[in-house]
């Protein structure tokens, strides 16, 4: 009997063989790489390292207790554009209305301070980690005293954020320094720091909360303050982020610092499909 027909049929049996274990070990791979990337597929702009062009709508009340008592309520119109891979710009555009006793005369209600970022930048960025950088411009545009801070000011921003071991807890840390040139020469300058920590847990691909401490420095008065915010959020489609936000005053006689406040917002991301997967 011919044994070249079996030798060659016992071959192509080792290469079947062969083939299928090179293909499971390959599909093992491929899952446990997947598993190991952060859980969430949707995006979440909580996450300071996030360069996507988006817009977003925000209200925010806050309710202070110092002076008599009064409220103030912002409508803020953020839009934030992406340039390559590294960069984002962004405008905040706020209308407000504040219940503070000035003199008969002052409007309650009108346009804010406008901001601009005119350099976000993403200095570093890994699997599991990111570190950006920007340049905002806070502008003395309120159209009376009542809706704005009278000055002008810069803000150099830097955020480190990280995953932890369980791939669903992002931490992060925001140093920002406030400093005030020109505007309204009545009006007290500003020069502080304020150092925020978040913590982003994601409970599933739509739902997460964000925990997010933040401590003021002022280098005028002296002394710190601090507030403490906590959110939950929600993402019903991959492009559309809903927001609710509860906010305490801690300690401290800082002027940002309130007694208490809540913000409620939405925002809509740009981007391809395939970004999202």
């Amino acid at each position: 009997m011919n044994s070249e027909p079996f030798a060659l049929l016992r071959r192509v049996a080792i290469c079947l063989v062969l083939l299928s274990v090179t293909d499971a070990i390959v599909a093992q791979s491929t899952s446990d790489t997947m598993t190991s990337l952060p859980v969430p597929r949707v995006i979440s702009a909580d996450d300071p390292s996030q360069f996507l062009t988006r817009v977003e709508i925000f209200n925010e009340f806050q309710h202070y207790d110092k002076a008599g008592g009064f409220n103030l309520n912002q409508t803020v119109l953020r839009t934030i554009v992406k340039l390559g891979k590294r960069f984002t710009t962004r405008v905040d555009i706020p209308y407000v209305t504040n219940t503070f006793p000035y003199p008969q005369g002052f409007d309650k209600g009108g346009l804010g301070d406008i901001s601009f970022r005119l350099l976000g930048y993403n200095i570093y960025q890994a699997r599991r980690s990111a570190v950006t950088a920007s340049l905002e411009i806070s502008l003395n545009t309120a159209s009376t005293p009542a809706q704005g801070t009278g000055k002008n000011m810069i803000i150099p921003v830097i955020s480190y954020s990280g995953f932890l071991k369980d791939n669903r807890t992002l931490l992060a840390l925001v140093l920002q320094q406030t400093n005030s040139f020109s505007g309204d020469e009545s009006r007290p300058d500003f020069n502080f720091t304020k150092l925020q920590g978040i913590i982003l847990h994601y409970w599933n691909k739509k739902t997460w909360t964000v925990v997010a401490p933040e401590l003021f420095v002022d280098y005028i008065n002296g002394g710190t303050s601090m507030l403490l915010k906590g959110r939950m959020a929600f993402a019903p489609r991959p492009r559309l982020n809903l927001w609710a936000q509860v906010n305490a005053g801690l300690y401290g006689d800082f002027i940002a610092r309130y007694n208490w406040g809540a913000e409620a917002g939405c925002r809509y991301f740009m981007f391809r499909k395939n970004i999202a997967k």
